[in-house]
């Protein structure tokens, strides 16, 4: 099929204001079913998100560039932003929960139009699966007599929700794939199956609303990845013979195991999985190993020292946030170098991840101190647990980390030796900028018996740092600041 399939006017200028009067139309309507009571706040939400999913479904088909997608799209995330800070727009709210599914929808349109453009027939199924499979989970989900409800992280999901969300999904990608693709029907069918997979696991690993951004997102890549290592031989298909191929059905057991053992917490366990994929098939086993290489050595640290540690932190098994808190910039540089591939993206990649691995190391070697750490800041005396506390075992804890890590590279992907280096480098010093940030903007709380703790809690009091600040997101600074860094590192050679 050529894109665009239809150009209803010559000036696309028209086009898009009668896109953007459209959905507004959708909107107003749908707050005022809301205010005259005529169906159920729920259904009217489900039914805004079913028509305006399918709107964003044909943009490919209708206009020549994504110049008019990614207008639309910014437009709708301050209004729809706007409107869920104001209380206005009540009928494409949630009202039984707070979500900010109103906001991800748009973001995760913007971030489709921008980057994956070129894969038209990919971002027209990514939303289909959110425009029918998502409110057709929760419909089912809610009409069952008697459902069987679970929760892998925050938003509470039905067994015969995710049947309902999967089985359309699958049939979705399936038929719609005929459409689009001269493929062998086991080859869309083994496609449909992966991508209903990925999609599912992303429904039913949500918060508040953030299935409307990882379900496109994933299924898109997941979609990309499945065309590029399985190929077709006659009226069959198999995988193309690659390492990549190979890493898949070892990623798999490997995280069943880290989560079997309590390295990795339910919901740990599905966002590890779904960032191994990811990362695997959109950027290759070197990719993979420096994750793999991170986490197996980090969790058998965490191990070994868990009887000897003299305070417990957040928790020895890693659960999605903090996975995605520690992974997530990596997983962000590897799909970058898939859309725009240079040489030097896949060394800010290394930077990231010996960031957090030179961190991790920091904060489980600095357990074992039998002396109290310092701020480093003022150097003074705190408490063990709390950010921004530093030991000298600590400081050797974190360049033993990262020092591992740019030694383990340097012996498997060959790299020159200044990479390796700058790998040490950034590492240590981001580990470094992660104490800093803790000690300085991470929020901190007082109890009413005079504990100073790290998370908001009934009685406490706010005392320092930017409330929003928790040490996930600090983590999520320190391996952003060292791909930074590494950059300038660079610059120089």
């Amino acid at each position: 099929m050529t894109f665009p399939y239809w150009i209803p006017f010559e000036n696309e200028w028209w086009m898009f204001a009668s896109f953007l009067f459209l959905i507004l139309g959708i909107v107003g309507i749908s707050d005022f079913t809301q205010k005259q009571d005529w169906i159920s706040p729920d259904a009217n939400r489900k039914w805004v998100h079913f028509l305006v999913g399918i709107f964003v479904c044909i943009s490919p088909l209708i206009f020549s560039t994504n110049l008019w997608p990614i207008t639309l799209s910014i437009i709708f995330i301050f209004l729809n932003g706007y409107a869920l800070r104001k209380g206005f727009f009540k009928g494409i709210h949630s009202q039984d929960r707070y979500s900010y599914g109103t906001v991800y929808f748009p973001i995760a349109y913007f971030l489709l139009v921008l980057f994956f453009w070129n894969y038209p027939e990919l971002i027209i199924l990514s939303f289909l699966v959110l425009a029918i499979s998502d409110p057709l989970a929760s419909q089912v989900g809610q009409s069952t007599l008697f459902p069987s409800k679970f929760k892998i992280w925050v938003d509470e999901k039905t067994v015969q929700g995710t049947i309902a969300f999967f089985s359309s999904a699958f049939i979705i990608i399936y038929l719609g794939a005929h459409s689009f693709f001269d493929n062998s029907n086991n080859y869309l069918f083994g496609l449909a199956l992966f991508t209903a997979f990925g999609a599912t696991i992303a429904e039913i690993t949500s918060c508040r609303g953030t299935d409307n951004i990882s379900i496109p997102i994933v299924c898109l890549l997941f979609m990309i990845g499945y065309f590029n290592h399985v190929s077709e031989s006659g009226q069959f298909f198999e995988l193309t013979v690659s390492s990549s191929s190979i890493l898949i059905f070892i990623v798999i057991p490997l995280f069943y195991v880290a989560y079997y053992y309590r390295s990795l917490s339910r919901s740990g366990f599905y966002g590890a999985l779904i960032m191994g994929i990811i990362v695997t098939l959109i950027g290759s086993w070197r990719f993979l190993f420096p994750l793999a290489a991170f986490f197996i050595l980090s969790s058998l640290l965490s191990k070994i020292v868990k009887n000897t540690s003299f305070y417990q932190t957040k928790g020895s098994a890693r659960d999605i946030v903090q996975v995605y808190a520690n992974g997530g910039i990596a997983l962000l540089i590897c799909i970058f170098d898939f859309i725009q591939p240079n040489a030097i993206n896949f060394f800010l990649f290394l930077a990231s991840v010996s960031a957090a691995m030179s961190d991790t190391w920091a904060t489980e070697i600095g357990k074992i101190s039998k002396k109290r750490p310092i701020s480093i800041v003022n150097f003074i005396p705190m408490d063990h647990g709390l950010s921004g506390g530093i030991t000298r075992i600590g400081i050797i804890g974190s360049l033993l980390g990262s020092s591992l890590f740019g030694f383990t590279i340097w012996c498997v992907i060959p790299i020159p030796s200044f990479i390796a280096y700058g790998i040490i480098l950034c590492g240590f010093v981001g580990s470094v900028f992660d104490s800093f940030l803790g000690a300085t903007i991470q929020a901190k709380y007082e109890t009413q018996t005079g504990e100073i703790i790290e998370s908001s809690q009934e009685g406490a009091v706010f005392i320092s740092g930017i409330s929003w600040v928790n040490n996930d997101m600090v983590n999520l600074m320190n391996t952003a600041f060292a791909p930074t860094l590494m950059y300038f590192y660079l610059k120089n050679f």
